[in-house]
């Protein structure tokens, strides 16, 4: 009973922050639009700020679900015989996935998110950088 108890507490004090982080958000967003309506006016002090709509709100796709990039990172290195650069690593696992390679935003998006990843695993020394070539482009390889 007490260690439900005791899960209940953490579950709230983590919604607690969560809400507290997004009140200071919504703060901040609030002085910037009042800025940016200021600065409108000051260009031109008859446009009629109250006219402009908000736009849609999109966040960005979830290309993977909840730990699946990591366990991928580490598949693909594992199957690997030599050290993979970061772009050979997100065209693998983009294969794996069915996602269009020749989609070159994809390829960027998709990379941006694993190279997160791979930072992440490296600091958690699961993986390790071996070298860079002439491209710049860093090599990985499992540790274990």
């Amino acid at each position: 009973m007490q260690h439900v108890v005791s899960q209940l507490i953490t579950k709230k004090e983590e919604l607690i922050g969560e809400l507290k982080h997004y009140k200071e958000k919504v703060y901040k967003l609030e002085e910037s639009v009042c800025a940016i309506y200021s600065s409108i006016l000051l260009f031109d002090p008859k446009y009629n700020v109250r006219a402009i709509k908000a736009k849609r709100f999109t966040s960005k796709p979830n290309y993977f679900k909840t730990g699946e990039s990591h366990t991928l990172v580490l598949d693909t290195l594992r199957r690997s015989k030599e050290p993979l650069s970061t772009n050979q690593i997100t065209l693998q696992i983009m294969q794996v996935k069915i996602f269009d390679i020749k989609d070159k935003e994809l390829v960027v998006n998709i990379q941006k998110t694993l190279s997160k990843t791979i930072n992440n695993q490296e600091r958690n020394k699961l993986i390790r950088r071996t070298h860079s070539d002439a491209s710049r482009n860093i090599y990985w390889e499992i540790l274990a």
